[in-house]
């Protein structure tokens, strides 16, 4: 119920729409819903082939360029054989996941030996997090419910130092990355931390220690071989992020003063489109307010005072990892050197996402504070007065109305429908390709994914978080000068391409030089509808030559 209050109105359109968050365009969602749909088909081939996603052709291995996502797939992978619209299928995850981040946040409380009233109103306000209502147009950044649930395990573990505890604490940080590995690489710092505080001073330290490292060394050996083939195909394409991108979607001091942009309420102001991406970090007055009392509550108690601290210093790091390379100290760059010593950070486009960290690490502290509330408050009003507060924290926090994007009840077109029967060996190429390379200008290629669902036909085209290396020179190439003879060779020969999807409403404005090509001879129209036409090609002696001069 919490998750349909914060997300509304998305419980009256679950089947037809999905969520943005504070995005305007649809790309990434989209994007998102393929994948799962792509988890799906090929969990029914035994994952054959399932990495080498049909787009970028002939590129291999492009599921890698992207969060694959691979526990969310299976979730919902059965849904795909129901009567479920794509949207409802996506929403169902989506919700889960928001509901999994209230019932582990209730968990760590209780681990904290929180009683059941705080603990559970400590998970209403981790349903509606700030950051997370942020980003609900990314559903890979939704799950924080991993973290809290090692962090639950951990604690448990060093009351009563068991291997079902150490298990359950490895436990939920491979299935935070399983859900999403760049979750995970940013709660990663907490996590050990917390791993060191759950066997510091315990008796037999030898025990403990081996229990926890067996366990954590179990989870990572799955997880890896559970990416391995991604991690090999990041490797060896040499993926890393640029300084300019990471700089840019480095968080300012400001950004942490700035609601979502979608926040209901305007005080301190939200984010606007000037701000850019990394604005709206504030997590809101009433859960910082909570913290404080929680950490000032916690300190005093010393069964809690150690935790305490660990979320405190959670909250220290993830603010202060968040600034990434616009944290400057005595001229130094102390996340450039990160990306120097550690690939995973060098794949890291968005450092401001470790802000998530540190609002988890909020949760507890607000927890602890309501604890002690109602112990204080323990007249017939004070249960009242206890869950008020939170309440009003978590409508605080609220962003609503959620922005939503139909989506159509099936990708099935007549012109998918056409290009389903035909042979597996059709490449097709959709015109036009995108002419920029903001993420706004790829929505469109987000809806040829949709296509592409039904169609299941391998594309030249598409999407991902990474593009491969000459993949970027193609795009602006077909976008500024298509059509002529050298592109139509170039894909081709190049690309293997051998069909041309082109959208009717381009068709308007280039019709009489597509049709010069047509009467060339490099292409022959074999469909038309209201939406597309549909064009082999077929290459000249020209084409045939720069095929041999290019080694295809």
């Amino acid at each position: 119920m919490t998750a349909l209050i914060a997300t509304w109105p998305l419980a009256a359109q679950l089947k037809s729409a999905i969520p943005l968050g504070t995005d305007p365009e649809a790309t990434v969602p989209l994007f998102t819903l393929w994948t799962l749909w792509w988890t799906a088909d090929r969990a029914a081939h035994g994952f054959a082939a399932y990495w080498d996603a049909p787009f970028f052709h002939p590129v291999r291995g492009t599921l890698a360029f992207s969060e694959p996502q691979i526990l969310t797939g299976l979730m919902v992978a059965p849904l795909w054989a129901t009567p479920a619209t794509p949207a409802l299928i996506y929403n169902l995850a989506f919700l889960a996941f928001l509901t999994l981040n209230g019932i582990f946040a209730y968990r760590l409380a209780r681990s904290l030996a929180i009683r059941r009233l705080p603990a559970l109103l400590g998970g209403v306000l981790a349903v509606n997090l700030p950051f997370v209502a942020k980003v609900h147009g990314v559903l890979p950044l939704i799950p924080i419910f991993g973290m809290l649930w090692a962090l639950e395990g951990l604690v448990r573990f060093k009351t009563n130092p068991s291997r079902g505890h150490a298990a359950w604490a490895a436990a939920g940080f491979l299935v935070q990355f399983l859900v999403s590995e760049q979750m995970a690489l940013l709660f990663a710092p907490l996590a050990a931390a917390a791993g060191l505080l759950s066997v510091i001073r315990q008796p037999f330290l030898v025990r403990p220690c081996l229990r926890l490292a067996v366990a954590a060394l179990l989870a990572l050996l799955v997880g890896r071989v559970a990416v391995y083939p991604a991690q090999k195909v990041r490797e060896q394409a040499g993926l890393a992020r640029s300084e300019t991108v990471v700089r840019a979607l480095s968080a300012s001091p400001r950004d942490f003063l700035i609601r979502p942009a979608t926040a209901l309420l305007p005080f301190p102001r939200r984010a606007e489109p000037m701000d850019g991406d990394t604005a709206g970090l504030f997590p809101g007055v009433m859960l910082s307010m909570l913290a404080v009392v929680g950490i000032a509550c916690g300190i005093r108690l010393r069964s809690q005072r150690a935790w305490t601290l660990l979320f405190v210093g959670g909250i220290v790091m993830g603010t202060v990892a968040a600034l990434g390379l616009n944290l400057v100290i005595g001229g130094l760059q102390p996340f450039a050197t990160l990306r120097a010593l550690v690939p995973a950070i060098a794949q890291l486009r968005s450092p401001y996402r470790f802000a998530v960290v540190a609002q988890a690490c909020l949760l507890p502290l607000a927890a602890l504070a309501l604890a002690s509330m109602e112990k204080l408050l323990s007249y017939t009003g004070g249960r009242t007065l206890v869950t008020c507060v939170p309440l009003l924290a978590a409508a605080e926090n609220l962003s609503i109305p959620e922005a939503l994007r139909s989506v159509p009840p099936t990708p099935a077109t007549a012109w998918t429908s056409w290009l389903r029967v035909r042979p597996t060996s059709v490449v097709i190429a959709h015109i036009p390709f995108p002419a920029g390379m903001h993420v706004s200008f790829y929505e469109v290629e987000a809806w040829r994914l949709f296509a592409q669902m039904h169609h299941e036909k391998r594309m030249v085209n598409g999407y991902s978080s990474f593009f491969p290396p000459a993949y970027t020179n193609l795009q602006l190439a077909m976008a500024r000068d298509f059509p002529n003879r050298l592109l139509l060779c170039t894909l081709m020969s190049a690309y293997r391409a051998n069909t041309l999807v082109v959208d009717q409403n381009w068709i308007h404005e280039h019709e009489p030089v597509l049709n010069a090509v047509v009467a060339r001879g490099l292409m022959q129209p074999i469909y038309a509808d209201g939406d597309v036409r549909i064009y082999s090609l077929v290459p000249d002696a020209a084409c045939i030559e720069f095929d041999t001069r290019s080694g295809g």
